[in-house]
């Protein structure tokens, strides 16, 4: 099993982690069909603005097309109200049915803004049904220029009024869908029922290890003394290996300032006195730290190092 497949892994700490940590939320709230995936609503919201804002932009051409900046500020606007009104409406009245909240008094505000975009688009609909499509049987171009004849009959275009009326209608059928779709969809109760399973799973598995480690302190009684020890014993092991570290630096630069002088008199001047003398500071630096008894310069090991010292020095 590699590590990538295992259930447990020690971390560096050397606690174990278990990896499959609220890996069954996924499944077990997983949507039933492929409607109710999470970005499905957002992708017909999207649809719903689209189809709107296609719309509005028709409309407001006949109006605003002297001004492109208020062309956009009042399609904005409409979208707002026909496309954004509605979802947050959907989602105050899920979490009314919820018990979630209690304040309707919102909820009548949005539905206020809903119909008065509603009445509004009504109105510009109706006094611009000349303008969606003008009759031209009564225009005849001429070497002139297009000449223009009164008509006598002064009813509205079918054409007109069928565009008219898919103006009015079409926002009203984005806005109520937009509406049902968030009502659907969203629901507090199962987003916070989620949430608190999932800090529930990891808050158990903080508090087993916790456990673990209160049970590894109750079953070692002496761990601070092991543990001292086992520090000083890397601290004593350290010193030592500083001390080679020395000795061996002291070796490699009297060797080479012999071969660099290479005279006879100052080879002498390069006694063993010299390394012993800072093997001392250096023992008297390290007892200083651990208030300790001043070691022996050379044990073990350090006195082969002496050894050779002290044959170079005679050869």
């Amino acid at each position: 099993m590699n590590r990538s497949n295992s259930i447990l892994t020690k971390d560096c700490n050397g606690e174990f982690v278990y990896q499959g940590l609220n890996s069954h939320i996924g499944k077990k709230y997983r949507a039933d069909t492929p409607m109710d995936k999470s970005f499905v609503p957002y992708l017909i919201m999207l649809f719903c603005a689209v189809v709107d804002a296609s719309v509005f932009i028709s409309l407001f051409k006949m109006i605003s097309y002297d001004s492109p900046f208020m062309l956009g500020i009042e399609v904005a606007g409409f979208l707002f109200a026909f496309d954004v009104v509605p979802l947050y409406l959907g989602i105050q009245l899920r979490r009314l049915k919820q018990g979630i909240s209690k304040d309707r008094f919102i909820l009548w505000l949005a539905f206020v803004v809903c119909v008065l975009a509603c009445v509004m688009n009504i109105a510009l609909r109706l006094t611009t049904i000349n303008q969606m499509s003008p009759d031209l049987s009564a225009t005849s171009t001429s070497y002139f220029g297009t000449v223009t004849e009164k008509a006598a009959d002064t009813s509205a275009d079918p054409t007109a009024i069928a565009l008219t009326i898919f103006g009015i209608g079409l926002p009203m059928l984005t806005s109520i869908g937009s509406f049902f779709i968030s009502f659907l969809t969203y629901n507090p109760l199962k987003v916070r029922k989620r949430a608190a399973e999932e800090m529930l799973t990891e808050k158990n598995d903080e508090i087993r290890r916790l456990d673990a480690i209160l049970s590894e302190y109750d079953a070692d009684q002496e761990f601070a003394e092991h543990l001292r020890e086992d520090d000083e014993g890397k601290y004593e092991e350290m010193k030592k290996m500083q001390r080679a570290v020395v000795i061996n630096y002291c070796e490699y630069v009297r060797q080479k300032l012999k071969e660099h002088l290479a005279n006879p008199t100052s080879i002498n001047a390069l006694s063993e006195e010299t390394c012993v003398a800072i093997l001392e500071r250096l023992d008297r630096e390290l007892a200083a730290l651990d208030r300790a008894e001043i070691p022996k310069v050379f044990t073990g090991s350090e006195s082969k190092g002496k050894s050779l010292i002290t044959n170079e020095v005679a050869a």
